[in-house]
């Protein structure tokens, strides 16, 4: 449920900033609809599987501080460090984290190292294995 209110906030809020960002230029840019509609799916799409993956997380965890901690580590600082360390291989980690998949998944027809359905899928992988040891955690932890 919670992968279905974010794919639909995500997506309304691209719809949104979309707007606002076209009413700021003051009719001088142009945005393709096909290319916008395509990026408002791919932010929903994005949304909805971080949030399954803070389920996994959060019970995995089972604390909100070391939740957030795993989370802020995972989708900002690392990502963060990779990049501002710099350097090809450093890059290619980051390439592999949910943000940076994300990253490419969200920027449709953009270049990237490998295509929007890999980045999804990688995405999709993380998502599923926080998840999976959630579960596993929550099964033996608590049962």
């Amino acid at each position: 449920m919670a992968g279905v209110v974010a794919f639909f906030g995500g997506a309304s809020f691209a719809v949104v900033g979309t707007v606002v960002a076209w009413s700021a230029f003051g009719g001088r840019a142009s945005f393709d609809a096909g290319t916008t509609l395509g990026q408002a799916v791919a932010v929903g799409v994005y949304q909805g599987l971080v949030s399954v993956l803070t389920v996994g997380v959060a019970f995995a965890a089972r604390h909100p501080a070391g939740a957030l901690s795993v989370l802020v580590a995972l989708l900002w600082a690392l990502p963060s460090v990779l990049l501002g360390l710099g350097g090809d291989t450093l890059a290619a980690v980051n390439d592999r984290l949910p943000y940076g998949a994300g990253d490419h998944f969200m920027r449709v027809g953009g270049d990237g190292p490998y295509s929007s359905a890999t980045a999804v899928l990688t995405v999709a992988a993380w998502t599923a294995a926080a998840h999976a040891i959630g579960l596993y955690v929550l099964r033996h932890r608590d049962a």
